[in-house]
């Protein structure tokens, strides 16, 4: 049995939440689970409880969580503790060792772990948002942006509780304040030729929009963008749009040129004024010079890509599901402006991008 039906069956959340929470992770990702807690149908303590149901295996509480044996965190080590969603908690007097893991039907994770720790593993379920907050606490690597909810009052329905659980916050409302405005000289731009001369391109405009229509997920679909960007600009960046906020997700920059901050760490307020908000309020395609003189929101972002020079213009187009914006894609040219071609083929990939998220939706809903 799916989480989904379990939920219906006991009359915990309607079909329009369901079907909401779905249209969610297609479009956002995470987990169902993630999902309904994020859109505040059901809290934590709920959704463990139903886990357990589901999988038959005890749960990883927040005591054994705050607990967990360092020795063993220690073994298995912050990137593979991340990749397979799992938490050690101790060992147990039969020699093997309790884990918390976020998908503990995963065969694979279950024998990694068990080599990476040495000892046969006792699975206890745990809520994907409770897992990336201990990796967090435990290791110190922070969660990616898209697992980090804007703090709002109490009334908003996106707002998750998560008991004691501390949760980072962005912006609330998603502004940000300019620095103050200076005039300086303009820097002479480099002479050399942009770096997308050097760098062959991987996918042609109709092997993209191919991959795209016929995406069997959401990063599927944001590949596509990546793989048509090598050899025709010098970044590009798939921005997750939630909470006022455009959180990194996919995103390339042409060598030499390599990333200062990993793009799921970025998180860049919409408001105020900026090339992003401009596209995202229009619903409609930036092109030219950032309209803000001290471009606040273009320099975090410029600086995450190791932009140097700064751009002079710059490229965001929106990709729409049912006329609201839910990714941005951003793109640039060190050497000028980006070649009027490659702006309407973005804009036509948008629009394809927005016909499969549909699609990837339709499909979602008549699996439950």
């Amino acid at each position: 049995m799916k989480l989904g039906t379990l939920l219906l069956r006991n009359a915990t959340i309607g079909l329009a939440q369901l079907e909401a929470a779905l249209r969610n992770q297609v479009l956002y990702g995470g987990r169902l689970g993630t999902n309904l807690v994020e859109l505040g149908f059901l809290d934590l303590e709920q959704l463990s409880t139903y886990l357990a149901e589901l999988t038959g295996l005890p749960v990883a509480t927040p005591t054994l969580l705050d607990e967990a044996d360092r020795a063993l965190l220690d073994k298995l080590g912050p990137d593979e503790a991340h990749r397979l969603r799992a938490v050690p908690l101790g060992m147990l007097e039969s020699g093997g060792a309790a884990v918390a893991i976020v998908d503990p039907q995963d065969e694979h994770a279950m024998k990694a772990l068990a080599a990476r720790l040495g000892a046969p593993i006792a699975p206890y379920v745990v809520p994907e948002l409770r897992a990336l907050y201990y990796l967090e606490k435990h290791f110190g690597t922070p969660r990616r942006a898209r697992f980090i909810r804007t703090a709002r009052g109490g009334t908003d329905p996106g707002e998750i509780l998560v008991g004691d659980d501390r949760r980072r916050s962005q912006p609330a409302g998603g502004i940000s304040m300019p620095p103050t405005l200076t005039l300086e000289p303009r820097r002479r731009r480099a002479s050399s030729a942009p770096l997308t001369h050097a760098v062959p391109t991987a996918l042609t405009y109709a092997e993209a929009g191919e991959r795209i229509e016929n995406a069997a997920n959401r990063d599927g679909i944001a590949d596509a963008f990546v793989e048509y960007a090598k050899g025709r600009c010098d970044a590009l960046v798939v921005f997750l749009i939630r909470d006022g906020n455009a959180l990194g997700w996919r995103g390339y920059v042409a060598p030499p040129i390599k990333l200062v901050r990993p793009l799921e760490e970025l998180s860049l307020p919409l408001g105020g004024i900026s090339s992003l908000q401009t596209a995202y309020d229009g619903c409609q395609v930036f092109t030219g010079v950032p309209p803000s003189g001290a471009r606040p929101i273009e320099t975090q972002l410029w600086t995450a890509l190791g932009a140097e020079p700064a751009p002079i213009e710059v490229v965001v187009v929106p990709v729409q599901v049912k006329q609201r914006p839910v990714n941005l894609i951003y793109t640039h040219t060190l050497g000028g402006t980006p070649p009027k071609a490659f702006i309407t083929e973005l804009q036509d990939l948008a629009a394809r991008a927005q016909t499969a998220y549909l699609r990837l939706i339709r499909q979602t809903r008549s699996s439950v």
